[in-house]
């Protein structure tokens, strides 16, 4: 129902005037109290929201690595922009809307060079998430996972897709996470010149993070501790985490969660996050137990989460290894 505003024809004088006056802004009130305008889109997008997590896996990755006071990433970090594009993927595929072309053709290709496509593409309400699934579903053809990633980081010599880049990604990101109330914008001073700055505001979200990862990377028995942020209801609770932690392994910033342990403690830690990284880069997915020991409930939750989850979405699921696989051999890329 469009909205309309109501002219009223101004009257002075007499009786008869105050008494229109009176009328037509009795008829304005019951104009304007049954003509609401809104967007039908309001209500399908919030109830969609309630089933995902309230940080993406890009701003909990780039949360990872921003120092705390400072509020800046480290200058010498070469990986995590592509790292984050990779990670954009896999929000979209944990979110249903991408997944690979069921080809049964597909097989015989790797996980990396298998094509994907836009399965949805309604709005996710996360602008870096809608400008990727219009690029996408605006493509002409059908890509490879990673092909994508080389895209939307801008590492291609295809001068008529050069404008798939996403600019300003940690920027964006970071700009994000200030909305979200998890950092704050500062300006900094550089000698020559001033640079905006987000150092963290709210404590309680990052260690929440923080401790999600090093239960994956230190604990013999894994448990995902449900937060105001990362509800129960997200799907692929414990596969969202296990990707953080390979997200935040291939962007080079798990380090900064590991420094509160021991120098043998933080060995281990980076040695389960191989061990992750080989697991998961394969599908269907191939958890073990390991040589350390750790995760030993790993096998069970997934089986549950993909019992209650994964009738459907192997396509899904096999898009999330892929982008895994590109994690797994990011070293000979970049």
């Amino acid at each position: 129902m469009s909205v309309q505003r109501r002219r009223v024809k101004q009257v002075s004088g007499g009786e008869d005037s105050s008494q229109d006056n009176f009328s037509s802004s009795e008829q304005q009130k019951q104009t304007t109290s049954h003509k609401i305008a809104y967007d039908p889109q309001d209500g399908l997008l919030s109830a969609a929201e309630n089933k995902e997590p309230t940080l993406t896996l890009m701003e909990e990755v780039i949360l990872m690595g921003i120092k705390d006071k400072e509020g800046y990433l480290s200058f010498w970090n070469d990986n995590i922009s592509y790292a984050l594009r990779g990670c954009i993927i896999l929000e979209l595929a944990f979110r249903g809307k991408i997944a690979m072309v069921d080809d049964p053709s597909r097989k015989r290709f790797e996980l990396s060079e298998r094509l994907i496509q836009v399965v949805d593409d309604s709005k996710t309400g996360e602008a870096l998430l809608d400008e990727t699934l219009t690029i996408m579903k605006n493509d002409p053809q059908h890509l490879s996972v990673i092909n994508w990633i080389d895209l939307l980081s801008g590492e291609t010599w295809n001068l008529m897709k050069i404008n798939y880049q996403l600019k300003q990604v940690r920027e964006r990101l970071a700009k994000g996470l200030v909305d979200k109330g998890v950092l704050r914008t500062e300006r900094k001073n550089f000698l020559i010149f001033d640079m905006p700055t987000h150092p963290l505001s709210d404590i309680a979200a990052k260690d929440d993070v923080m401790k999600r990862i090093l239960n994956l990377l230190t604990s013999r028995a894994v448990s995902i501790r449900a937060t105001n942020k990362f509800p129960e209801e997200v799907k692929f609770r414990t596969l969202r985490s296990i990707s953080l932690v390979i997200g935040s392994y291939a962007a080079n910033v798990l380090e900064n969660v590991l420094n509160s342990l021991g120098y043998d403690e933080r060995d281990r830690a980076f040695a389960r996050a191989d061990e992750l990284l080989q697991e998961f880069s394969e599908f269907p997915f191939r958890v073990s137990q390991g040589k350390l020991g750790l995760g030993v409930n790993l096998q069970e939750l997934i089986n549950e989460e993909l019992e209650a989850n994964g009738k459907g979405s192997e396509l899904q699921l096999e898009c999330i290894a892929a982008v895994i696989s590109v994690f797994a051999r990011m070293d000979s890329i970049l």
